[in-house]
């Protein structure tokens, strides 16, 4: 009964974000804030609507599986590591082009995601889309919270930080500041 209730909330909280991601996404209103400012890419350059990121362990097999079918049935070119990756191909490039040729990231901040090293590199690059290329980022906090992210501090064990640690921060930071859904508001 415990099991069937929360993949039922679960369920009802992604098709709510999806309802809502649709709805903000693809009004007017925001087409001519987000969608063509002067250093986005035109519209033809987009390989996919949204992309999902988010730490497989934590949210694969339950929170994203029911946020990407919400997406995909919604009719949301959805990007997913596991439904859009070809067998064979180096993981790294495509990802990046993948990130690169979403419109909207959906980061799905978790427990573990600061400890994953794909989620950081990819978080990086996606911040560096939101602030370059217009990329719309929506922060989803799935068993953590925005001040549990921003204080995390990323450092290796040594004496400094150095380039990509503090950009890994910054990320870290920005992405946790932006406008989301924390989960716990919807169990």
């Amino acid at each position: 009964m415990e099991i069937a209730r929360s993949i039922q909330l679960t369920t009802s909280a992604c098709l709510y974000i999806s309802i809502e991601l649709v709805s903000q996404c693809w009004s007017p209103i925001f087409l001519a804030m987000y969608m063509q400012p002067p250093r986005s890419k035109p519209q033809s350059q987009w390989i996919y609507d949204v992309f999902i990121n988010f730490r497989g362990a934590d949210t694969r097999g339950n929170f994203v599986s029911h946020l990407y079918a919400a997406l995909t049935n919604a009719g949301i070119n959805t990007f997913l590591d596991d439904e859009n990756l070809e067998k064979g191909k180096v993981l790294g490039p495509e990802l990046m082009r993948a990130i690169e040729g979403s419109q909207i990231a959906i980061v799905v901040f978790s427990e573990n995601y600061v400890r994953s090293g794909w989620c950081l590199d990819e978080l990086v690059l996606i911040m560096q889309c939101h602030a370059y290329n217009g990329q719309v980022v929506m922060p989803v906090f799935n068993g953590t919270t925005p001040s549990k992210i921003r204080q995390y501090t990323f450092e290796k064990p040594v004496l400094y930080i150095d380039e990509l640690d503090q950009r890994i921060n910054t990320a870290l930071h920005d992405a946790s500041n932006l406008a989301g859904w924390d989960m716990s508001n919807y169990r």
